[in-house]
């Protein structure tokens, strides 16, 4: 039964309270702290090994980078703990203990006038070792989202885990725990519960906690040649506090298969970036994914930015999805100049939907609704944004660490595999990031969009995240 939608503006202006709450809280907790490290000091002591560096190529714009990781508390707060900690082995010396806290409230409409609705609190606590001899490390990270406005009559936020008693329960998972081996740079091998970043696998890292897999991968480079290969069993999706074998997590009943990933890349030029990969999970669908990504200085303050991608994805084996083969293919072209930069792409899609049940489609027009993959869907979008911080289109307007993001983008002629019918899609965002620089490791952000599809009208989404980054050792 849908709610009156007078009950839904009370819960509605009840939600905002308590998020603007965090906000105050937040930002007097976070004032509080002395000055951190500076970002270099803290970068090479601490990787962040829970963001990592984005593999697939950013879309029509790419928004602003996550904000830095400032000092650790405990080597600040307890007398001598800096100092004695060098004298120890590098295995316990370097270990890291990360406390990253996060506050989302989400928001949409739907078509069918009904609503999704939730704010959560939570994040993760995570650790990791120094290298034993430098070869070998351990790590951890748990996960937790938990409502703090969750009415059961607006689930499907995908911030909260759905059961059967409550469609907006709490998450609680061990999402993270690996064991690594490396040999200097031409390996690294990882085993177990992990983070899988690699075009179609991937965190997903839109919602309060991210995809996590279970499996053992091995990358590193040979030459100029950069390679990752694995096999995965399972995955944790992220309204989810269980591990699902590959071919459940794809929408197959009673079989269990797992995934294997092969992945090449490869940057021959100076600005030229190559990318190929492929997903086979046996009996039911195997994706080949490429891309060609080319960068041009046209001057002291022009970048040009091209790129092209490509996907192949048919059924395998038994075809436990039933058979279909489809296609996609992705183009863009960016100019950046001042910290202003504008792009614009094109999408095609061949005579099935895309499958991505593991991640976001890595394409240049993944939105925050949409993803423009629909069985012989075509779809146009544009694209700007600005940076306030190194921007200097805009000298009187000076504001390190914001950005602005707005896109636009039509897609025509998604196919209904069982109609037939076809359907149009609008869709416009407007994603507004800040890095509080004055509080390191505080980020702010706002992402706003509106959806119209074929005899529909115009429904509206937005979200509101704040994330804040604790390193404790």
């Amino acid at each position: 039964m849908v709610t009156p939608r007078r009950s839904r503006c009370s819960g509605h202006r009840g939600a905002l309270i308590v998020l603007a709450a965090l906000v105050i809280g937040w930002t007097a907790a976070a004032r509080a702290q002395t000055p951190a490290l500076p970002a270099e000091d803290a970068a090479s002591k601490h990787p962040q090994v829970l963001t990592p560096q984005e593999p697939t190529p950013e879309g029509i714009l790419a928004v602003e980078p996550a904000a830095e990781i400032g000092n650790p508390q405990l080597r600040r707060l307890v007398p001598g703990l800096a100092e004695d900690s060098e004298e120890l082995p590098p295995f316990v010396r370097d270990m890291y203990l990360r406390l990253h806290v996060r506050s989302f409230y989400f928001n949409r409409v739907n078509s069918s006038d009904s609503q999704n609705e939730a704010l959560a609190q939570g994040g993760w606590l995570a650790i990791r070792s120094g290298w034993l001899w430098k070869s070998f490390a351990l790590g951890a990270a748990g996960y937790t989202s938990l409502p703090l406005y969750a009415p059961q009559d607006t689930g499907g936020t995908g911030l909260l885990r759905p059961t059967p008693e409550n469609p907006q329960d709490s998450i609680l998972v061990l999402g993270q725990a690996y064991a690594m081996l490396r040999y200097e740079d031409y390996a690294l091998v990882t085993g177990y519960r992990q983070l899988v970043n690699e075009g179609y696998l991937n965190p997903q890292d839109s919602r309060m906690v991210p995809k996590t897999f279970e499996g053992v991968t091995m990358k590193g480079t040979l030459g100029p040649i950069g390679y990752d290969v694995g096999y995965l069993s399972a995955i944790k999706l992220r309204q989810d506090d269980r591990f699902q074998n590959m071919a459940e997590a794809a929408g197959v009943v009673g079989k269990s298969r797992g995934l294997v990933l092969t992945r090449l890349s490869a940057e021959p030029v100076a600005g030229l970036s190559l990318y190929a990969a492929n997903y086979l999970v046996p009996d039911v669908f195997n994706t080949v994914y490429g891309f060609a990504e080319y960068t041009h200085e046209l001057g002291t303050a022009v970048t040009l930015k091209t790129g092209v991608q490509t996907t192949d994805q048919r059924s395998v084996g038994s075809a436990f999805l039933g058979t279909f083969a489809t296609w996609n293919v992705n183009t863009r072209a960016i100019l950046v100049w001042r910290g202003f930069g504008v792009g614009a792409g094109f999408s095609a899609t061949g005579g099935a939907t895309l499958q991505t049940p593991y991640g976001d489609a890595p394409g240049y027009f993944t939105f925050q609704e949409n993803q423009f993959t629909e069985a012989h869907q075509k779809a146009w979008g544009v694209a700007a944004r600005y940076d306030f911080g190194p921007g200097t289109l805009l000298p009187a307007v000076h504001v390190p660490g914001l950005s602005l993001l707005v896109r636009y983008a039509q897609g025509w002629d998604a196919t209904d595999s069982t109609t037939g019918s076809r359907t149009s899609v609008r869709e416009g965002d407007l994603d507004v990031i800040w890095n509080v620089r004055e509080v390191t490791g505080l980020q702010f952000r706002f992402r706003n969009a509106y959806v119209a599809k074929t005899g529909q009208s115009v429904v509206p989404a937005f979200r509101i995240i704040l994330n804040y980054e604790l390193p404790l050792l």
